[in-house]
Parts: C-alpha cells; structure tokens; sequence
C-alpha cells in the first residue's frame, strides 16, 4: 500500500514538477508528511527529470524553503499551543522519549541543536517544538533550519544520485 502511494505521489511530482515538489516538503517540514521518504523523492525527481546541475541546485533551494515553511508552521504551533498541538495534528505522532531527548537537546544546545538535528534524519524538525515554546528567536530559527535542510539535501542528493549514476 505504501509503495503504492509513493509511486502514485512521484508520478503526480512528474506531471506538476516544482509546484508539486515544494508542496511535499513544506508537509514533510510540517511533520504531516515525514513518512513520504526525502531520500527517495528527491534525488528520484532529480534523475527521473535528468537535472542539470543549475536545475539541482533550484531543486534544493526550493525544497529546502518548503521544508523550513513547513518547520515554521512546527515552531510557531508550538509557540502558540504549547505540546498540545501534536495531539490535534493529523499523522504525527511523537513519543514523549523522542520530546524528552529533543528537548534536553535543545536545553542543552540552542540554536545549534536545531543545526544539528536538522541534519540527523527522523529527528529533523522535531526540536522546533521546545524552540517554539522556548519562545527562540524566530530569525535564528529560520537561519539554523534553512542552512541546515540545504546541506541535508545537498548531501541526499550527491551520495543517492552519486550511488545510481555509478550503479547504471
């Protein structure tokens, strides 16, 4: 069923593109959409369209903007609402360990933990919760998390895309 709606969801990516492309990550910053694998969808899009190097580049900027859109929506949801939040958010579910450990993170760190954890995969996004309630400041929450989801995918896109070029 899942391997359905993946395949499903890239050939609708394949007719709509970029649009759509964004779209998926602002759900997938938003924690709505982590289970629609990055590292599946993105480098898939950028070999299945035959990307340049420019048009990769644009593809990371633009899914790096939709994911820190969608880990805004995390941060101020928490800011407003506290934890009380992720009980009303459809589909996701964070165990109070994962929020103990995301929170002692943060406590511990600040905004480099946000640096951090954004790069570490089914973390990511996660820490913006005790951010939010912690009341961070906004602009440094948008810098730690846009620099971060670009260098996170960057990564994805050059060690997966590297993989399969060598491979085929």
């Amino acid at each position: 069923m899942f391997e359905s709606f993946i395949e499903t969801l890239f050939r609708l990516l394949l007719i709509i593109g970029l649009p759509a492309l964004f779209i998926i990550f602002v759900f997938r910053g938003a924690l709505i959409g982590k289970p629609i694998p990055a590292t599946v969808i993105l480098p898939g899009y950028i070999l299945a369209i035959s990307a340049s190097s420019i048009e990769t580049a644009g593809i990371i900027l633009t899914t790096a903007i939709g994911s820190t859109l969608g880990q805004l929506f995390v941060y101020g949801s928490a800011r407003q609402q506290g934890v009380s939040f992720i009980g009303a958010a459809p589909r996701v579910e964070v165990s109070a360990a994962k929020l103990q450990r995301v929170e002692a993170l943060f406590e511990r760190y600040g905004g480099v933990g946000i640096f951090v954890t954004n790069l570490v995969p089914y973390l990511r996004g996660f820490i913006l919760i005790p951010a939010g309630i912690a009341e961070y400041p906004i602009s440094r929450v948008i810098a730690y998390t846009f620099v971060s989801t670009v260098l996170y995918h960057t990564m994805v896109v050059i060690v997966v895309v590297g993989i399969v070029r060598v491979l085929f």
